[in-house]
């Protein structure tokens, strides 16, 4: 009784097993899915050094266009020399030391000259002068007498990104002077004296202009700018995610104002567009300029994007089974438990179906290389495999799987990279234009999210932004 009841057991596994392996379908249940770890790489502040240069001549064509090209004044006394005065300017000459703008006019000038020795006070009260007035003039009716005047300005940048000016007379000289020479007077130096008051008052002035010229709103632009999505196709979007700029002093070479703005950001790239709200600029604090930038960049590349790689590496892999085939026609990522990543097998051939595999990824961070380690299937696929006896198809899709586990990331990398680079290099507003050389991008930690990937890089290189203020 007990041998047949044995023989009934055998020939019911058996029959089972000829119906589970009739089964042309393989579909065990949905995993369940899990994350243990953080949702992303916690964002890091990175700095980056751009040097900024401002074309002057817009300024300077600016200045030259409101500074008179004639002004007059006067001195008028009853005793002594009275005079009046008319200069004219020839076109103003800009220059720059290292670190201050040096304005020069010259030009000529006349003057119309009296003199009176002695004055009396009359009856009524006015004055008079005792003898007629001896009248003289210098650059009049004939060819202007000679000056050189020469301004210094130390321009600055404000911490709410406007421009400052302090100039200075730093000369004033009649060439020719002006003597009276019947009375062996020489009124040169008292004139001189006159005239550098309205001189000053026209500093002033200069001041006045240099300061209206409008910096603060093209950077502005650019600030918003810098916050918007820029897309890297076929990668995604790269946000920058500015914070704040800090600025050191002017420097000067030619027609070029000279500054370095570092600036602070949380750099990174997804599959989809931030939406993020417009950040105000804040102001700017000094500091010492910085060469070039080393940066982290984080990645967050949606499980599709991470998928479209995975079919690419296995679609159409041909998986022999004692003399029968399978075919992979998808491999993609749909989760992750903990830790590993939750793979979706789809399969035809003469088993047709899909099974549920988890794999640990890892970063290879000197080779840039991405592995699938610890490559296994999910609890409920293990557990279907086994009842189904088709554990033996399971290990050979497995060993398939781990044989190309290993992923090559410098070549996605160099492509982005250019492709990075391209963007960059393109005006971010009218006058505003990016020069970047972008040296390498590497990747440099790994973390799973529930529907991301996030990989943090470190992107080294220089970036320089030209502004032209004749736009």
């Amino acid at each position: 009784m007990v041998r047949m009841y044995r023989n009934l057991t055998f020939i019911n596994g058996v029959l089972l097993l000829f119906v589970l392996m009739a089964c042309k379908t393989i579909e065990p249940s949905l995993p369940e899915f899990s994350i243990q770890n953080r949702d992303k790489i916690e964002p890091e502040v990175s700095r980056l050094n751009v040097d900024v240069e401002v074309n002057m001549n817009g300024m300077f064509a600016e200045a030259e266009k409101s500074t008179p090209l004639l002004f007059d004044g006067s001195s008028s006394s009853c005793e002594g020399v009275s005079y009046t005065y008319s200069f004219s300017r020839e076109p103003i000459s800009f220059s720059t030391s290292p670190s201050q703008l040096e304005t020069k006019i010259q030009g000529g000038f006349s003057l119309d000259l009296s003199y009176c020795p002695l004055c009396i006070t009359l009856w009524n009260g006015k004055e008079s002068c005792t003898v007629p007035r001896i009248y003289a003039s210098c650059g009049l009716n004939e060819k202007k007498r000679g000056y050189t005047m020469r301004y210094l300005t130390t321009l600055g940048l404000s911490k709410d990104y406007r421009l400052t000016a302090k100039t200075e007379l730093e000369e004033f000289t009649i060439k020719d002077p002006c003597e009276l020479t019947f009375l062996n007077y020489d009124v040169t130096e008292r004139v001189e004296k006159e005239i550098e008051k309205e001189l000053k008052t026209m500093q002033a002035k200069m001041d006045e202009d240099i300061e209206s010229f409008e910096v603060k709103s093209t950077i502005e632009k650019a600030w918003k700018e810098l916050q918007q999505s820029i897309p890297i196709a076929p990668y995604g979007f790269f946000q920058l995610n500015p914070l704040s700029f800090s600025t050191t002093d002017l420097r000067y070479e030619d027609q070029t104002a000279k500054f370095s703005l570092t600036l602070f950001f949380s750099p990174m790239i997804t599959t989809e567009p931030a939406m993020k709200p417009y950040q105000p600029l804040t102001e700017m604090i000094p500091k010492t300029r910085m060469e070039g930038f080393s940066i982290l960049t984080d990645v967050a590349s949606s499980y599709d994007t991470l998928s479209s790689i995975l079919s690419n590496e296995f679609k159409d892999e041909v998986i022999s089974i004692k003399g029968k085939e399978i075919v992979v026609r998808n491999l993609k990522v749909i989760g992750c438990q903990s830790d590993k990543l939750v793979l979706r097998l789809e399969f035809d051939g003469f088993r047709k179906g899909k099974v549920y595999m988890v794999c640990r990824p890892e970063m290879d961070i000197e080779k840039q290389v991405l592995t699938l380690k610890d490559i296994d299937f999910e609890l409920k696929t293990k557990a279907f495999l086994l009842k189904s006896a088709e554990w033996l198809l399971g290990n050979r899709i497995r060993n398939e799987i781990a044989k190309k586990a290993k992923i090559d990331m410098s070549e996605n990398l160099n492509s982005l990279l250019a492709t990075l680079e391209s963007k960059l290099n393109a005006p971010l507003a009218p006058g505003v234009n990016v020069f970047s050389d972008l040296d390498e991008l590497r990747l440099n930690a790994l973390v799973l999210g529930k529907t991301h990937l996030y990989i943090r890089t470190k992107l080294t290189g220089k970036v320089k932004i030209a502004i032209d203020s004749n736009e």
